[in-house]
């Protein structure tokens, strides 16, 4: 059976309609899409820069506070080699110091005026702040007889004699009172020992000190006695109580000088 000319135009204008629409409906997808393309780019936008803002924040963030752990672990490494330092130069000083003096025993006497001396024994296995040295009469040693660090500070003197031996009664000693001059304005004052080479003194509220300050000896030398630690005082009482310590550690003496 033939089809006729109207029922293939028919046909043909139906496909060129679907062709049209199909034409239609894609360009206007592109359109649209490109469309709602921009539209989401804007509106993502501010989200995309608050978030790069974001990571450069946390970048440098990051970067601070690893430069300030560097600092601070640099820091702490240049501490303790500092204290490192500070503990040679200090061991350093007293081996010094102690070598000088094992030479002065060697020879008992290099400055014709004093006599090194050996501790045999020393707090706390001695009590009230005294010590036993290895020289004694044999030396010319006397009672009275003047101890010192063989640095220059002034300890206390000699209390009993014996041929190679004798007893030093440390001027820290309970109750024993030692006259003496503030450093800072020459001012006379009197140390009384608490024992443990500690001291205490008393002087006027007005009279200015500080912890630090250094306590003479009364004689020509002027040799140092103590260091003031801690000062106390009420606002109602008329003098300050002054601790003060010695410039040695009497517990772990070794060595002094004695002038007979």
């Amino acid at each position: 059976m033939k089809v006729s000319y109207l029922q293939r135009n028919k046909f043909r204008r139906y496909y060129l309609t679907r062709i049209v629409v199909l034409v239609t409906i894609f360009i206007l997808t592109g359109v649209l899409l490109s469309f709602f393309d921009s539209i989401i780019i804007s509106a993502i936008s501010p989200i995309w820069k608050s978030e790069n803002s974001i990571v450069r924040s946390l970048r440098n963030g990051i970067s601070f506070f690893n430069s300030k752990k560097s600092l601070i672990e640099e820091n702490a490494f240049l501490k303790e080699k500092l204290s490192s330092l500070e503990a040679e130069t200090s061991s350093l000083s007293r081996q010094c110091v102690q070598e000088s003096a094992l030479l002065e025993l060697m020879g008992r006497r290099q400055d014709p005026s004093t006599i090194a001396a050996a501790i045999l024994t020393r707090p706390p296995q001695t009590p009230y702040d005294v010590i036993i040295i290895d020289v004694g009469s044999n030396e010319s040693i006397r009672i009275g007889s003047e101890v010192s660090l063989p640095e220059g500070p002034v300890l206390g003197v000699v209390s009993e004699v014996f041929s190679k031996q004798a007893k030093v009664k440390l001027f820290s000693a309970s109750g024993e009172e030692t006259n003496a001059i503030l450093e800072r304005n020459n001012i006379p004052v009197v140390l009384t020992g608490l024992g443990g080479g500690n001291f205490k003194l008393i002087i006027p509220r007005d009279i200015e000190i500080n912890i630090g300050d250094r306590v003479l000896s009364s004689d020509i030398t002027s040799r140092l006695l103590a260091i003031i630690e801690e000062i106390s005082s009420k606002p109602t009482d008329s003098f300050k109580e002054i601790l003060a310590r010695s410039p040695a550690n009497i517990f772990t003496l070794r060595f002094v000088s004695v002038t007979p």
